[in-house]
């Protein structure tokens, strides 16, 4: 039997008033291992307003953004694609857990091997997506090869998500898009988003970049300076 938008937000809402979920290694809490409920609720709605069909997640953690990313799914045209990145069984594989209690696991294909091998190898299938959230490994350099390759893989005028910008590492490779690939911020596409503010630290954890809808023209040695 098909399960609705409508159910998955209920049953993801579920797991924020019970605060954790059930793995093969026992309970894993929420927080703060998976997106705050204010954040997990703005993607949704965010991807949702997209109209989305395909998307792609680098980082699946507890889950939660995998289930917000379905529920928009089936907000749209009652379905679509979902595709995860993630070579980690998590908390004995709560993620995996959560999708088969909610319904939606038949949505989801589950890449597991690290995101710097399985982008490329996608960008090579020719594969598209219309939202991509970014919330893998954390470091500069892996946060910034899956901004690279989510670049080739997101469709012009699409959005990329990326969680905890609080870092200093991954406001680095935000700026990188913005000031080499042209990706514009959009500090008002979630509650609690991503925004900068001179002469104080930045607010918001989780950024939405819009991609333009003609790349930048670039010469053979183009390179903007960029900063966290």
């Amino acid at each position: 039997m098909a399960v609705s938008a409508a159910e998955v937000r209920a049953f993801r809402h579920g797991l924020y008033e019970r605060g954790s979920l059930t793995g093969d290694d026992g309970e894993v809490p929420v927080l703060p291992h998976g997106l705050p409920k204010v954040d997990s609720d703005g993607i949704a709605a965010l991807a949702a307003a997209e109209g989305v069909q395909t998307t792609l997640e680098v980082g699946a953690g507890v889950g939660v953004g995998t289930l917000a990313m379905c529920e928009a799914l089936l907000a749209g045209r009652g379905g679509g694609d979902h595709t995860v990145v993630d070579p980690y069984a998590f908390g004995g594989d709560v993620a995996v857990h959560a999708l088969r209690d909610a319904g939606v696991d038949g949505m989801v294909t589950r890449l597991r091997e690290p995101s710097q091998l399985a982008l490329p190898r996608m960008v090579g299938e020719g594969r598209r997506f219309d939202l991509i959230l970014v919330d893998g490994g954390h470091r500069f350099d892996d946060v910034f090869l899956d901004l690279v390759y989510a670049d080739r893989l997101l469709e012009p005028g699409r959005v990329v998500v990326i969680d905890d910008l609080w870092m200093p590492a991954i406001r680095a490779a935000t700026s990188y898009i913005e000031r080499n690939l042209g990706y514009a911020l959009e500090p008002g596409a979630l509650p609690e988003g991503f925004r900068r503010r001179r002469w104080r630290r930045p607010a918001g954890r989780v950024a939405v970049l819009r991609k333009p809808q003609r790349e930048r023209e670039r010469g053979w040695d183009d390179y903007q300076g960029f900063e966290s």
